[in-house]
């Protein structure tokens, strides 16, 4: 993910399609939900095809109608039980299924693990991030975490998660970006990072959280129908009193000049020791974000997306030809 330091901005106001056009939004909503979510061989129900309907305001009645009856779509769109994917696909039924056992599985034995980190100071929120909050992770998958620190201590608190994950013998936890309470807005807003951000599950949160998305308000531009899943928000980490004891000891004693000298100090060796372990492009290192993934996926998985889009819309458009009206 690669975060901004620009002001958050109103998201623009689009207006919905003209009548005539709502059956073909709808149609292509419909397929470019799933043509994402296909480059990760996952299908989804009708509440996820709506939560990721681009740029359409729709409901899953309307989705629900759409399939049933529109011949051209039914072509490009399979149906297995409560899963939806574009044909041909259909052994991503089974793999989805296998795939959120062991999510569901691995995200239990997260929850315990990372309840040490209510004790870190200044961390302000946690989200998992990836194919782990997505449901969709194979046995042995990495931890990715997004993390949110308070003002001006971004860097102590990454020297602490350092040695948390060292000494706590957490080598599969991995750090990819870590942003600021007073820094929270992404520069680019795109289809990749509005996933990114929509799709993850914050297990430790301050209240930052709501913060994050309200200063992110242009992912509802993309996804007008988004909604929250009931399911994904009950992940969350049990409250440990003693590890949030040990937090606030630790910022009462790092709020002052000695907090400031340990963030410069931090600040300083770490960002060279970041500089000269990755230097590629993948890598960033400021006063007030830092960003750790050593392979940036956003331009293949958005390659992807485009090519499966022209491919299936393309199809579409020429079985249902110039007179698409809505239902």
């Amino acid at each position: 993910m690669n975060p901004s330091t620009e002001p958050a901005r109103e998201p623009l106001k689009r207006p919905l399609p003209a009548p005539a056009d709502t059956g073909r939004a709808w149609d292509e909503a419909i397929i470019q939900s799933l043509c994402y979510s296909d480059i990760f061989g996952f299908p989804l129900t009708l509440d996820e095809i709506v939560r990721f309907a681009q740029q359409t305001m729709i409901t899953p009645e309307q989705v629900a109608e759409r399939l049933e009856h529109n011949a051209a779509l039914r072509e490009i769109v399979g149906h297995e039980g409560e899963f939806f994917f574009l044909k041909g696909r259909e052994g991503n039924c089974q793999l989805r299924r296998d795939r959120e056992t062991e999510s569901k599985r691995q995200l239990a034995i997260a929850l315990r693990r990372l309840i040490p980190m209510q004790g870190i100071p200044f961390l302000r929120m946690a989200a998992i991030t990836g194919a782990l909050a997505a449901f969709n992770s194979p046995a042995g998958d990495d931890i990715d975490l997004l993390i949110i620190t308070s003002r001006g201590r971004i860097w102590t608190t990454y020297l602490f998660l350092r040695f948390w994950r060292r000494f706590g013998h957490n080598p599969d936890i991995c750090f990819n970006v870590f942003l600021t309470e007073g820094d929270l807005v992404f520069r680019n807003e795109n289809l990749f990072f509005a996933r990114e951000i929509l799709g993850s599950l914050p297990v430790f949160n301050k209240g930052t959280f709501e913060d994050f998305v309200e200063a992110n308000r242009w992912i509802f531009q993309i996804f007008p129908s988004w909604s929250p899943d009931p399911e994904r928000q009950r992940y969350r980490l049990e409250a440990s009193p003693r590890w949030q004891r040990r937090q606030k000891r630790l910022e009462r004693l790092l709020t002052g000049p000695l907090g400031d000298l340990l963030e410069f100090a931090a600040r300083k060796v770490q960002s060279r020791i970041l500089i000269n372990a990755a230097p590629d492009a993948a890598m960033g290192a400021r006063r007030n974000r830092i960003k750790l993934h050593k392979h940036d996926n956003r331009s293949p998985i958005l390659d992807k997306y485009e090519q499966r889009c022209q491919e299936r819309i393309a199809r579409y458009r020429e079985l249902a030809g110039p007179d698409i009206k809505a239902i």
